[in-house]
C-alpha cells in the first residue's frame, strides 16, 4: 500500500540519514469548493461590492500606496473591470487583483468557508499608522478656510496628527459586500505593515477616455455615483438626524445612470444623492456646462401661482404678473419638477426652483412666457442675459422714514456703510433689519443688540478615525461675541424668509436665541455650516454642508430653520398693490411694541423696548 512505502521510505530515512534526497509530505486534502462561489452574481451586485471596497480602501486603509493612488481613474477601471464578472469566485478574484497592491492585509471569503485568521493587529510600540479626518477637506471654494483637514498619521511624521483621538489598534471593517461575499480590513497598520504596499500600479484605461470629459461613457457616470456616495457616506455631518438607506441610495443613482444621455440628466441622478439628506445646500454643478445667464424677471410662488416679484423689464413683465406657462408647459409644474430633484426644506426647494432655478438659461436664450394680467392672457419674449435674477422691489439698503425709524437690509449694505450708521441706529425710535436673501459681512450687527457676552458652541465639525460616518468626536465652534457699543436699545425686527440660508441664519439664529428683535416674515432655508465642495468624474462637482450646526441651546437646526415670531406671507392683491407686507409687518412691531404684546395679553414687566415685541405670535 502507498501508506506502508511511505512509512518504510521514513524509517530508512530515519536510520540512514537524508542528505539531499527529501521525503515529500503527503499533501493536505484540498478544501471542497464552497457553493456560493459558483453563484451568478448581476452587474448591480458586482458595483455595489466594488464601491463599497472602494471606499473602504480609499478613505481608511492607510498604506503607503493607498495615498499615492489615483482614485479615480481606478473607480472608472474598476467598474469596468467587475461589471460582467459572472460568478461571486470571479467577483471575489477581480476584487482582489484591484485592490491587494494598495491593501496587501485585505481579506475576502465567502459563506460555506471559515473566515481567514485574523490579521495580526500592530502595538503602540510598533508606531500606529491611521487617517483622521475633521469634517471632510474638498476643493478650495473660497477665500475663506474651512476648519477641514485630514492626516495620514504615521509614527515618523506625528506632527501630522490633527487631534487625540485615535482608532484602536485592531480597529478593522468587517462587513458583508454582496450576498455571501465578506471583506475583512484593518484600518489601522503599524509603519512596516503600511510600507509593505508601497508604490500604487496605474490601472490600465483606453489611452482615449477622458475621465473629466467623457461622461457620456457609462463607467465614468458609474465611478462617478461610486466616488460621490462614499465621500457622502463617509463623513456627511448629519447622519444622526437623518434615517438615510445609503444602501439603496447607492443602486438607485448607478442604476439611473445607466440611460443619461447629457449632462442634464446625469446632473439629476447625482442630484438623487443629496435629495435624501435634506440639505439646502446642496448643489450639483458642472465645469463646463452651466447656464450662464438668466431672464429678467423672478419668480415666487404666492397663493399657489407662479407670480413675478422682481423685473429688470417693468415695461413687459410687471409685479404680480401670473406666470401661467414657461416654453409651452405650466409653469407650477416646471417649478414643482425641479423642486422635487433639490435638497432641503419644502420652503427652500420651492423657492430656489422657482426664483433661480427656472429663470436660468444659456445667454441669448430665448423663452416663451404666458402671462395674466389685469385678466387677460400675454404671450412674451423673455430674453436670457448676463446678471443676477432680480430682488423684489425695497427701500434703498439704507433708509430712514419719516418718523424716525430707520431701515437697514443687510442683504445691500456693505460693512463699511453699516458701520457708520451704527450711530443713527442706536438713536433711532426703531430699526427694521432686512435678512430676506444672503446677507453680505456685517455680523458686527449682533455685538450692538447684546447685552452680555456669550460664547456658545453651535458649530460642530465631526472627527472620524473609522468608516460608515462613525463620529469619534466633535469639534465645537462659535463666534463668541461681545457687546459693543453704540447699543441699539429701541425695539427691532429683523425679516426673514426662505431665501435666508446659511450665514443669514447664522445671524439669525443669534436673534433668536439671545431675543436680539422680533422675527418677521416666514421660515427660513433650514441649511447651515461651511459648505464642502467634491469635484468628481466628468466634469461634475457636488456641494453640501460640511458641519453640524445646532441651535444655540444644542437643538436640532438641519431642515427646520429659524422660524419667524409674526408669520407673513405676501399676498398677490399686495403685489399688485405695490405693497411689501412684510415690511409693513416689520414696521407695525417696531412702532407699537407695546400694542402688540398687549394683543397677547401680556405685560412689558419691566422688560426693555426693544425686549418688548420678541414673542412668538401670527397675524390675523
Amino acid at each position: 500500500m502507498p501508506t506502508s512505502r511511505w512509512a518504510a521510505g521514513l524509517l530508512a530515512c530515519l536510520l540512514l540519514g537524508c542528505a539531499h534526497q527529501g521525503v515529500a509530505a503527503p499533501a493536505e486534502p484540498a478544501a471542497p469548493r464552497a457553493p456560493a462561489r459558483d453563484r451568478a452574481t448581476t452587474p448591480e451586485e458586482n458595483l455595489v461590492a466594488f464601491a463599497r471596497v472602494y471606499g473602504y480602501v480609499r478613505f481608511f486603509h492607510p498604506t503607503d500606496a493607498s495615498q499615492q493612488a489615483d482614485w479615480q481613474r481606478l473607480a472608472v477601471a474598476g467598474v469596468q473591470e467587475v461589471h460582467d464578472a459572472p460568478t461571486l469566485d470571479v467577483l471575489a478574484q477581480r476584487l482582489d487583483a484591484l485592490f491587494r497592491p494598495l491593501a496587501p492585509s485585505l481579506q475576502l471569503w465567502v459563506d460555506g468557508e471559515p473566515p481567514p485568521p485574523l490579521p495580526v493587529a500592530p502595538t503602540r510600540r510598533d508606531g500606529l499608522v491611521y487617517w483622521q479626518y475633521q469634517g471632510f477637506p474638498g476643493s478650495w471654494v473660497s477665500l475663506h478656510r474651512a476648519p477641514y483637514v485630514k492626516a495620514r498619521v504615521h509614527p515618523d511624521e506625528a506632527w501630522r496628527r490633527r487631534f487625540a483621538e485615535s482608532p484602536s489598534p485592531d480597529a478593522r471593517v468587517e462587513v458583508q459586500l454582496a450576498p455571501s461575499l465578506h471583506l475583512r480590513l484593518p484600518v489601522v497598520l503599524s509603519a512596516e505593515q503600511a510600507e509593505r504596499a508601497a508604490r500604487a500600479p496605474t490601472p490600465a484605461l483606453d489611452p482615449s477616455l477622458d475621465l473629466q470629459r467623457d461622461h457620456h461613457v457609462l463607467a465614468v457616470r458609474q465611478a462617478a455615483v461610486i466616488e460621490a456616495w462614499n465621500v457622502l457616506r463617509h463623513f456627511y455631518p448629519y447622519q444622526q438626524e437623518l434615517a438615510l438607506d445609503w444602501d439603496a441610495m447607492l443602486v438607485s443613482s448607478l442604476r439611473d445612470a445607466e440611460d443619461d444621455g447629457d449632462v442634464a440628466s446625469f446632473r439629476d441622478t447625482l442630484r438623487g444623492l443629496l435629495e435624501p439628506l435634506h440639505d439646502g445646500h446642496g448643489y450639483v454643478g458642472h465645469r463646463r456646462h452651466a447656464p450662464d445667464a438668466a431672464l429678467p424677471v423672478r419668480i415666487e410662488l404666492v397663493e399657489g401661482h407662479a407670480v413675478v416679484t422682481g423685473t429688470h423689464d417693468p415695461d413687459r413683465f410687471a409685479i404680480g404678473d401670473v406666470i401661467t406657462e414657461i416654453d409651452g408647459r405650466p409653469a407650477i409644474d416646471r417649478i414643482e419638477q425641479i423642486a422635487a430633484r433639490l435638497s432641503g426644506t419644502p420652503q427652500w426647494r420651492q423657492f430656489r426652483a422657482a426664483a433661480w432655478e427656472v429663470p436660468r438659461a444659456a445667454l441669448g436664450d430665448e423663452i416663451e412666457l404666458v402671462l395674466e394680467r389685469d385678466g387677460q392672457q400675454h404671450r412674451m419674449k423673455a430674453q436670457a442675459e448676463r446678471g443676477n435674477v432680480p430682488i423684489p422691489p425695497r427701500p434703498p439698503p439704507l433708509h430712514a422714514f419719516e418718523d424716525g425709524v430707520r431701515y437697514v437690509d443687510l442683504t445691500r449694505v456693505t460693512e463699511q456703510e453699516l458701520e457708520a450708521e451704527i450711530p443713527l441706529l442706536a438713536a433711532a425710535p426703531g430699526v427694521v433689519f432686512d435678512m430676506r436673501g444672503y446677507p453680505t459681512e456685517n455680523d458686527v450687527i449682533i455685538d450692538h443688540l447684546l447685552d452680555e457676552p456669550e460664547d456658545t458652541l453651535w458649530m460642530h465639525v465631526p472627527r472620524f478615525v473609522e468608516p460608515d460616518g462613525r463620529v469619534v468626536a466633535w469639534h465645537d465652534i462659535g463666534w463668541h461675541r461681545r457687546p459693543a457699543a453704540p447699543h441699539i436699545e429701541a425695539p427691532v425686527a429683523f425679516l426673514t424668509s426662505a431665501e435666508a440660508i446659511s450665514y443669514a441664519e447664522s445671524v439669525l439664529s443669534y436673534v433668536e436665541a439671545h431675543e436680539l428683535g422680533t422675527l418677521v416674515g416666514t421660515p427660513t432655508a433650514g441649511a447651515n455650516g461651511d459648505i464642502v465642495r467634491f469635484d468628481t468624474l466628468g466634469g461634475f462637482y457636488l456641494v453640501w454642508s460640511g458641519m453640524r450646526v445646532t441651535r444655540h441651546d444644542g437643538s436640532p437646526f438641519h431642515h427646520q430653520g429659524v422660524r419667524p415670531h409674526v408669520e407673513v406671507h405676501p399676498t398677490l392683491a399686495g403685489l399688485r398693490a405695490g405693497r411689501d407686507e412684510v415690511l409693513e409687518a416689520g414696521l407695525d412691531v417696531v412702532r407699537r411694541p407695546a400694542a402688540t404684546m398687549a394683543a397677547r395679553g401680556q405685560g412689558q414687566h419691566g422688560k426693555k423696548p426693544r425686549a418688548a415685541a420678541r414673542s412668538r405670535a401670527s397675524t390675523p
